[in-house]
């Protein structure tokens, strides 16, 4: 039943593309039946084999799915996608992309600039951040698209990929699974066709969790354990991800094959296990390494030590949305790396209950960071999935294997410490995570911002100038960078007009700001907040909400279908609204209606009469009533070449901007 929605969306392509249409009509029909045959079903074997079709299904449906996302919405999502496809085709020509200013390729790729990676001294990552395997994995597939949305290509066929090792990895009874999470739940595809790389280290991931528990039993890594071991290494070579789940499951396979082996020779198992891990990461990167020690380790190493600007779904929110502190972002960090470290002594201490968990808890400290973006939890979910439900069959079973965690010798048998010192290294981690916690909330904000006034571009319905004063509470000068905020992310950094480049302590400026690109421009009735970060030191400080104008209108009836003879009235009733499209009754507000002839040629004016006015007239200014309705008449007595005539409406106060546009009304008047 998860497939209904790949498939509807799929099917709005049927007129671009017929054969992704039909696809997806047959598949609709398809699910039905699978549906019926799934109720009907008296046997295990039965259900099996229509698993398997269900998989089939699905394979179908993403390609369906895939081919209409990359016909509507051909431009890269993330620069992530365009700067990797960009590096592959460096590499292809002999260049080393880990050396190479790579912003050309958000241009090339048409990837919206309010998308880019922002930093906290004003600038744009124009680095490469990943490790190389990220870079090669996309060649073939840039030879085989020819450069076209290569990176998306390779995206999904690795979610395909995901999803059959899914199917192949859980437990019988629950493979279809597979399905519903990887595609049934939108999320993953969205990341995947909007560029995000970590997809192409999940089929790696999954086969490390898949009954990761079995690794070095009997103190022998053997097949299995060589090809996890390799996997880690690869995914670490995709992105960074790995590089912090990695810890986790070492320490799990050792409390594991403690239990077994005994202290020493499980470490013994599991330095090898790494020692193949880091081998073939290096082997991987190996050509970038001697092409340029340097440029290699500072890009990998880039999303560490860049300064970004702060942003996702995490403690950060209470800074940047909520005014809370806003004087140290660095404090998130150092808060987050006691959390990690926090988290590996309480996965140890409580293995016992958390070692379902290995793969979730290093995800937790994500939120801690100022870069706690969702992908970095949402994009592993299969992942987790797998490592729960397959974790691997050695010492008598998942069960078994809890019940004799709880004895083990590491967590039974008198220690070289007391208790009370485990505690306090459990506690000091705790201990240290909260204080910066407590210091970054308690850093205030370094600028006081209040927007004073805006200028917007009429029509276009957007605000393109801001003055606002702004005053430095700090004891030193900063250096602020403005960008406006109206949905969680960040625009490109605005142009400062006039006020000063550096603020000293207690000095107080007024800034006139504008626009860099129409992406950046919040909407006239768009509550949105300004935001100045600096990089010396790291701080960001926000504005209060600020909502240009509270109300918008639209026009009853929104449409006239039929053709009117000449002279005809037509009303029009201008309904002001709410931002959620409530009725606002309010009296006296001037509301102005104007028509035009958008032409094949260009524009016209036009010559209807709108109420008593003369004819031709535009716009022509109305008051609201009661209810918050503005009554116009239009009527025309004169064919424009047989053009329809276009009308809309907007606030038009005496003083100020006009705004809240209404929809465009065409009506056509023709002679009997």
């Amino acid at each position: 039943m998860g497939l209904f929605g790949p498939a509807l969306i799929a099917w709005s392509s049927i007129v671009q593309l017929p054969a992704v249409g039909l696809v997806s009509t047959i598949g609709c029909a398809a699910i039905l039946t699978l549906v019926i045959l799934a109720a009907a079903c008296k046997t295990a074997a039965g259900l099996r084999r229509l698993d398997l079709l269900v998989l089939l299904l699905a394979l179908a449906m993403l390609v369906a799915w895939a081919a209409t996302e990359l016909y509507f919405y051909p431009a890269y999502g993330t620069d992530e996608a365009a700067f990797v496809q960009y590096s592959a085709q460096l590499v292809m020509h002999g260049r080393n992309p880990y050396a190479t200013n790579l912003l050309p390729a958000l241009t090339h790729f048409r990837v919206p600039i309010q998308y880019a990676t922002y930093k906290l001294n004003g600038t744009i990552s124009s680095n490469l951040a990943y490790p190389s395997l990220s870079v090669l994995l996309a060649i073939p597939f840039v030879l085989l698209t020819h450069g076209v949305q290569a990176i998306i290509a390779e995206n999904v066929f690795f979610l395909a990929v995901e999803m059959v090792l899914v199917f192949l990895f859980m437990p019988r009874t629950y493979r279809s699974f597979a399905v519903v999470v990887v595609l049934g739940l939108p999320f993953l595809f969205d990341y995947t066709v909007g560029g995000d790389i970590v997809t192409m280290s999940v089929p790696f991931l999954l086969v490390l969790a898949y009954c990761w528990t079995d690794i070095g039993r009997s103190g022998r890594l053997g097949r299995g354990g060589i090809l996890r071991a390799v996997c880690l290494g690869l995914a670490a070579s995709v992105c960074q991800f790995a590089w912090f789940l990695a810890p986790f499951v070492l320490l799990g396979v050792w409390c594991v094959r403690s239990i077994e082996l005994g202290r020493k020779q499980a470490f013994v198992v599991i330095a090898r296990f790494a020692a193949l891990a880091v081998a073939t990461a290096l082997v991987v990167n190996a050509p970038f390494i001697l092409w340029s020690p340097s440029a290699w380790l500072t890009g990998v190493l880039s999303p560490l030590f860049q300064h970004a600007i702060p942003f996702g779904q995490g403690l950060i929110d209470a800074t940047a949305f909520f005014h809370v502190g806003g004087g140290d972002l660095a404090a998130y960090t150092y808060a987050a790396a006691a959390v990690v470290l926090f988290l590996l002594v309480l996965y140890f201490q409580y293995f016992h209950w958390l070692w379902r968990a290995t793969f979730i808890v290093p995800s937790v400290g994500f939120l801690f960071s100022t870069r706690s973006l969702s992908e970095y939890f949402i994009m592993v979910v299969a992942v987790w999935m797998v490592s729960v439900a397959s974790p691997g069959g050695g010492l008598e079973g998942a069960s078994e294997l809890s019940l004799r965690l709880k004895d083990a010798p590491w967590r039974t048998k008198p220690g070289r410490y007391p208790p009370w010192i485990r505690q306090a290294l459990l506690g000091l981690p705790v201990l240290i995570g909260l204080s910066f916690i407590v210091f970054a909330f308690g850093a205030q904000a370094p600028l006081a911002i209040r927007l004073q006034s805006v200028e917007s571009n009429g029509q276009f319905r957007g605000i393109w100038q801001i003055h606002a004063l702004v005053t430095n509470r700090s004891a030193e000068a900063v250096e602020p960078h403005f960008a406006t905020d109206a949905s969680g992310y960040m625009t490109t950094f605005w142009n400062v007009v006039s006020g000063p480049k550096k603020l000293a302590p207690g000095q107080r400026a007024t800034y006139n700001i504008v626009a860099p690109n129409v992406g950046s421009m919040p909407g006239v009735t768009q509550p949105f907040v300004l935001q100045a970060v600096t990089a010396s030191p790291d701080t960001i400080s926000s504005s209060s909400l600020f909502t240009p104008e509270s109300f918008d209108c639209d026009i009853t009836p929104s449409y006239v279908n039929r053709i009117l003879p000449l002279g005809t009235s037509v009303a029009l009733n201008v309904q002001l609204r709410s931002p959620y499209g409530a009725t606002v009754l309010k009296p006296g507000v001037r509301v102005a209606l104007g028509q035009v002839i958008y032409a094949q040629d260009g524009l016209i004016p036009a010559e209807g009469q709108i109420n008593s006015a003369p004819v031709g007239q535009s716009p022509v200014v109305a008051t609201t009533n009661a209810q918050g309705v503005a009554q116009f008449h239009v009527r025309d007595a004169s064919v424009q070449g047989g053009n329809p005539l276009y009308f809309q409406a907007y606030v038009d106060p005496s003083a100020g901007y006009p705004y809240g546009y209404s929809e465009i009304v065409s009506v056509i008047w023709r002679s009997n």
